[in-house]
């Protein structure tokens, strides 16, 4: 977002412009709301207000809220989603330190840790968006450099989740985050606690032995996951989370060796948290099952079971696959499956559905 946008946005002007936007301009489409707000407003300011209620409805879209007041595209999307950043700041209020959240971006993580009651800084480097976090979480936030922060940090609690694009596009190399991975891990080892955001494929090679490990889920989407490290971290930990509903599983519990090559009544499909964290036998131990191959997460057993972090299956028939076989056994059954789950599959689930467009609908 360009500086002269975001000093207004973020002025006593512009919050109290977006504040009389009445709930009825948001319905329009865009043409429409464009249309309304000229009519009011000078045009470089309607095409601010316009931008603003565009990417509203993106982050409730995204979020089914809206974690802050004020947005800017790019801040929209690297902000934690709002159950991730509570969750994160009611573990951090335990620790009774204050915070910095070093990489503040727009303060969705930096109004958690507030609203959580934590005495908590943001440092935020691109001066537009530092506006724009200091008008979210008003008196917490300022333009700073995390790789640089102007903080003692071993006396802090700190929060960082490094900027994951370079020319424009996404990258997925930790060198090229901003700051790079190297320097994230050096400023979570320098805090007396604190957690680092990465991305959900982050290479485990890429996590350091004196770090605890969470792959948090939020419905079925993987968000991110987190390196916790200090105050109450144990190094070498691995979690995966689940949320709304708060569940975990972790390494401490017991792991199943059972594997075999074959399949049970039930079918298990474990949450990505699980796999990510690497978890897959502790589920197993969980839901007295066995995996069907080491190199497939799949698990099998004879008995029902039921794990918040596993979907369940009944198994009707077992049969060796090809599309045309598939097909027919649809057919002769009435069946249209509503939903497709693969593993170490090669064929994705839209092209597959393509193959029984004319059976029928199953009862």
């Amino acid at each position: 977002m360009r500086l002269e946008r975001a000093q207004w946005l973020a002025s006593r002007a512009g919050r109290e412009a977006l504040a009389e936007l009445g709930s009825e301009l948001e319905a329009l489409d865009a043409a429409a709301q464009a249309g309304r707000l000229r009519r009011t407003f000078p045009a470089e300011e309607a095409a601010a207000l316009g931008e603003q209620l565009a990417l509203r409805r993106r982050a409730r879209e995204r979020f089914g809220e809206l974690p802050v007041a004020l947005y800017s595209a790019e801040g929209l999307e690297m902000m934690t989603h709002p159950l991730v950043a509570r969750r994160r700041a009611a573990r951090l209020a335990g620790l009774g330190l204050p915070a910095a959240d070093l990489t503040c971006g727009l303060g969705g993580d930096l109004a958690a840790l507030a609203a959580a009651g934590i005495e908590a800084a943001g440092l935020e480097r691109d001066e537009a968006t530092a506006l724009l976090a200091g008008a979210n979480v008003p008196g917490r936030a300022a333009r700073g450099d995390a790789a640089r922060p102007p903080f003692t940090l071993d006396r802090l609690a700190v929060v960082i989740d490094p900027g994951r694009r370079a020319g424009g596009r996404r990258t997925f190399d930790p060198a090229t985050f901003s700051p790079p991975w190297e320097v994230c891990l050096e400023l979570l080892q320098a805090a007396r606690a604190g957690a680092l955001k990465g991305p959900p494929g982050l290479d485990h090679a890429a996590v350091p032995p004196w770090c605890e490990l969470e792959a948090v889920q939020v419905g079925r989407d993987l968000r991110e996951l987190t390196l916790w490290g200090g105050d109450g971290a144990e190094p070498g930990l691995r979690r995966a989370v689940l949320l709304p509903g708060g569940h975990e599983l972790d390494s401490r519990a017991p792991a199943s060796e059972a594997a075999a090559l074959r399949f049970g009544r039930y079918l298990f499909d474990p949450a990505s948290c699980v796999t990510r964290a690497g978890l897959v036998q502790q589920l197993a131990a969980a839901l007295g099952a066995w995996q069907i191959d080491a190199r497939v997460a799949y698990l099998a057993s004879d008995r029902p079971a039921r794990h918040p972090l596993a979907a369940g299956f009944e198994v009707l028939e077992v049969l060796p696959f090809g599309v045309k076989r598939l097909r027919e056994v649809l057919r002769a059954r009435g069946w249209r499956p509503a939903e497709i789950r693969k593993r170490a599959f090669p064929v994705e689930p839209d092209a597959l559905r393509g193959s029984w467009a004319g059976s029928r609908a199953s009862p």
